[in-house]
């Protein structure tokens, strides 16, 4: 008898170990799938999605032929909605040597994003500020000290770092008012941390960020090489692509991300752009092959922008030119930077959909799903404002905690820890199928 028992008992046992196997198999597909997606768009391939190279076409047929072979239908004959763009681009050299030493682009320093063409060896131009001079009378005095010099065939060199956030911004606007003050170019040294950003516009002179101290005041020189190319009226695309609902088809729920990033500063330095927005982008492409196998009564849009890093461009097209009445859209949600968690998320305009909020809460309490979810207001920090400005009630939810990388060169596949995507992923989908 108690030999019976036993072998009931291991027999139950392994039925459970296999239910418990079986059941972690289907979660990691999840996650390998993310992982496929994020490697393929992160990868030199694809450049940083950027608009140097066309970047932004190979990342947006990807997205194409994921949707194709999750089953989504288009809206018209094409997954794609063309629109144009303007953006500065640097597709040739990106050299800077100060003093004789070699600085590493994206690691050393960074072109500003609107930073012009700039090939020469020039003279150094120290400007000295105190740090604990927080006067603003000072940098008038500064400023005024600046026009008045002679500053052609220069580089001028600064301490960032030394300005008051207040300070800083009137120097800045001094800096794109005179032109640089004459000068070939500035460069701002920080101790900070390098952060890149992308610009519809071009200088007429040459800005960079580097990090570091200011070099001596005398007998210093700057060698750079900076090759930038003005593109207007570029042509990029959305990519969208939808679900059928089964009994209410005429009402959508809509899923977004945007796919670009910043894309290449010079020849072989590019922003592979993980969390922002690879993490995303896969997290839609999940939901999307979720929603092929197992639709909604809603019919469910999945759209991906972009044009965001320079400015939400591509969903402010879309909501100029929309594929189906924006009127028609129950509840958007916007996933940008979800490739944490440690932290739990967090939901812009939670404040202004209390009744939605209060559910996504709810619904993580009742599954023990992320840390926390955490409210905020109404923010213009992504492709959901877009809508929010039409009208269309929407989330942006992003993850917290984990890597700091942001817009550098160390958003990185390898570093992403994906803590609490799968948890994600599912509670989204408990969301959508409770509205």
């Amino acid at each position: 008898m108690k030999l019976l028992l036993s072998a009931s008992k291991y027999c139950l046992l392994f039925v459970l170990g296999l239910l418990s196997f079986r059941d972690s198999k289907a979660q990691s597909s999840t996650l390998t799938y993310a992982h496929r997606v994020i490697d393929t768009l992160t990868s030199v391939a694809m450049d940083g999605r950027g608009y140097t190279d066309s970047s932004d076409w190979k990342a947006a047929g990807f997205i194409k032929q994921e949707m194709i072979h999750a089953g989504l239908q288009p809206f018209g004959e094409n997954y794609f909605q063309p629109y144009t763009l303007n953006a500065n681009v640097f597709p040739g050299s990106m050299k800077l040597n100060l003093n004789g030493k070699d600085l590493v682009a994206g690691k050393d320093f960074l072109a500003d994003a609107g930073s012009g063409s700039c090939k020469g060896k020039f003279r150094v131009e120290v400007i000295s500020k105190a740090a604990s001079d927080t006067a603003i009378s000072s940098i008038y005095k500064l400023l005024k000290e600046l026009a008045n010099q002679k500053n052609q065939g220069l580089v001028l060199f600064i301490a960032k770092d030394d300005f008051t956030k207040e300070q800083y911004q009137l120097w800045h606007q001094a800096l794109y008012e005179s032109v640089a003050f004459g000068a070939i170019g500035v460069v701002e040294c920080t101790d900070k941390k390098l952060t890149w950003d992308a610009s519809q516009e071009q200088l007429p002179w040459c800005y960079i960020q580097m990090k570091g101290e200011l070099p001596p005041s005398k007998k210093s020189s700057v060698t750079i090489e900076i090759e930038s190319v003005w593109k207007k009226n570029y042509g990029s695309q959305n990519v969208i692509g939808y679900v059928k609902g089964t009994s209410v088809p005429d009402s959508f729920l809509v899923f977004t991300a945007h796919y670009d990033h910043l894309g290449e500063m010079g020849d072989g330095n590019y922003f592979p752009g993980a969390n922002d927005n690879a993490s995303g982008t896969s997290m839609v492409l999940n939901l999307a092959t979720y929603y092929a196998q197992h639709p909604s009564k809603y019919s469910i849009a999945f759209i991906f922008f972009s044009g965001e890093e320079l400015g939400l461009l591509g969903s402010q097209y879309y909501v100029s030119h929309p594929l189906f009445p924006l009127t028609t859209i129950k509840f958007l949600v916007n996933l940008d930077i979800v490739g944490t968690g440690d932290d739990g998320i967090k939901v812009v305009n939670a404040t202004e959909f209390t009744m939605q909020f209060e559910r996504l809460v709810k619904l993580n309490e009742r599954e023990q799903l992320v840390k926390v979810v955490s409210p905020r207001g109404k923010a213009a920090n992504s492709d959901h404002y877009s809508f929010y400005e039409k009208g269309v009630p929407c989330f942006f939810i992003y993850t917290m905690g984990g890597i700091s990388a942001y817009h550098d060169v160390f958003d990185r596949p390898e570093t992403l820890p994906l803590t609490d995507y799968e948890d994600l992923f599912k509670l989204l989908i408990d969301f959508a199928n409770s509205l």
